[in-house]
């Protein structure tokens, strides 16, 4: 009679809550990463410069710089970056798919779109996925690609900008970025580990605030001194 009672409950919270029960532990990444992007309610439990993310059990933040956050997972770093530049002017990007890639795919929901792309690179896999406005870029061990996978898709699928913030952050000079910089977050490094690793250096090594983007400073300065 309990057990009927406990059944009754639960459909009754689904029927009135209009929620979907959904299986994320396939072994098809884009099936799992797709459901996640689908969820119709999104919640946040983290606050960061100009944006809020939800961080999902097991994932803990171990550095914070500016708009960039260091997580971790499993062993797994995950560097995060928010790039609300691009946000506030709404710049737009194409995404080309990468024949050669062990994963390569556009990320479409909405009014949001990004891409996931994954390069073997010995006994890890370098991912890339980067969805409304915000990127995360990893090495990950084989065994944890799936879980990352669905990691990066909760936490970018999550983000929320606060406008306001956005706009006073943008009117000071240091996050003045010109119209005609790159931004980078648009295009994948195609498991450049070169690039990848002067990333980390420079993330793990950041001391001050006057880079804004850690992801993207290199590529900018050196589009300022030409």
């Amino acid at each position: 009679m309990k057990l009927r009672k406990v059944l009754v409950l639960i459909l009754t919270v689904v029927a009135l809550t209009g929620c979907t029960i959904s299986n994320i532990n396939t072994n098809d990444y884009m099936k799992n990463i797709n459901t996640i992007l689908s969820r119709k309610s999104k919640y946040t439990n983290k606050n960061a410069i100009g944006y809020q993310f939800y961080l999902p059990d097991g994932v803990v933040v171990t550095e914070v710089n500016d708009f960039n956050q260091r997580l971790m997972s499993k062993g797994d770093i995950y560097y995060l970056y928010a790039d609300i530049v691009s946000y506030y002017h709404n710049i737009q990007a194409k995404y080309t798919i990468n024949k050669k890639a062990y994963l390569s795919k556009k990320l479409n929901k909405g009014d949001k779109y990004g891409y996931v792309e994954v390069n073997e690179q010995g006994d890890y896999y370098y991912v890339e996925m980067m969805y409304n406005y915000a990127k995360i870029e990893s090495y990950v061990k084989k065994s944890n690609l799936k879980e990352a996978l669905g990691n990066m898709a909760y936490i970018l699928s999550s983000v929320k900008y606060n406008d306001d913030i956005v706009e006073n952050l943008l009117g000071e000079e240091k996050y003045n970025l010109s119209e005609n910089e790159t931004y980078n977050i648009f295009k994948t490094k195609k498991g450049n580990n070169d690039n990848f690793l002067k990333y980390v250096d420079e993330f793990d090594n950041y001391e001050g605030e006057d880079a804004a983007d850690l992801i993207e400073k290199k590529k900018i300065d050196r589009n300022r001194d030409n």
